[in-house]
């Protein structure tokens, strides 16, 4: 059935959003991968100065300065981990060559296009499970921010929680600062590890991306095949005269 199918496919895209930090996150790994592992164990000191800053305040401004070298150091090492671990679908994709925020999307696709292409999927039946997919969930319903009194309520309830918390002890003194450089610097590495909340249409949206992008990969790879069986053995236009 059409829907078996479209629940193994999203087990697949699952698997492989996982995939990446499968081999990095283990202790087997930490001496191949120790710039990964000393950038991700800065976070603590950095947290450590920053709590020092709700003491005394001169040090936000330092703490400040510290964060852009600390998440790029934490981006870097963990591109360098990637390639390292995973040299081959660096390789082949040419992840090195994508933009930024793009290259470990593209080795999750690698993943992906290495399980279906292993499951047997060919590329029609992609085609086809991507034409299927929108079939697969439940009609949109119009969003409730659409709705002026729900919009503006919320409004008002985000503005009073704003007042409130800057009236709060712990945005006393400058310590505000630093709890809002911590909820950055928290938010940056969920982003970074966890790869962000995703919503069931955005979940979707990229399974059919891939679907589409391994049907052609797949396409090519029978074209590539093909004309390698029946050139192999092909007498070469100047010896046929």
């Amino acid at each position: 059935m059409k829907l078996a199918e479209w629940a193994d496919l999203q087990d697949l895209y699952k698997q492989s959003r996982r995939r990446p930090n499968k081999l990095l996150f283990t202790w087997s790994a930490v001496r191949a991968l120790w710039p990964m592992w000393a950038a991700a164990a800065a976070t603590l000191p950095l947290v450590l100065f920053a709590a020092l800053g709700m003491a005394y305040p001169v040090l936000i401004p330092f703490c400040y300065m510290l964060l852009l070298p600390w998440a790029m150091a934490l981006y870097l090492t963990r591109m360098a981990a990637l390639r390292t671990v995973y040299p081959a679908e660096f390789a082949e994709h040419a992840i090195d060559r994508q933009s930024a925020l793009g290259k470990e999307n593209i080795l999750c696709y690698a993943f992906f296009l290495e399980a279906v292409r292993a499951a047997g999927y060919t590329a029609e039946r992609l085609r086809g499970l991507s034409s299927y997919a929108d079939l697969a969930c439940k009609p949109a319903r119009p969003g409730l921010a659409a709705n002026l009194g729900f919009a503006s309520m919320i409004g008002l309830i985000i503005a009073l929680s704003a007042e409130a918390m800057k009236a709060s002890a712990l945005f006393a003194l400058g310590k505000g600062w630093v709890v809002v450089m911590l909820a950055m610097a928290a938010g940056f590495l969920y982003w970074l590890i966890l790869d962000g909340i995703h919503s069931i249409a955005y979940e979707r949206a990229w399974i059919k991306r891939y679907l589409e992008m391994a049907a052609c990969d797949l396409e090519a790879q029978g074209v590539n095949a093909s004309w390698d069986a029946s050139d192999a053995f092909a007498e070469p236009a100047l010896l046929r005269g």
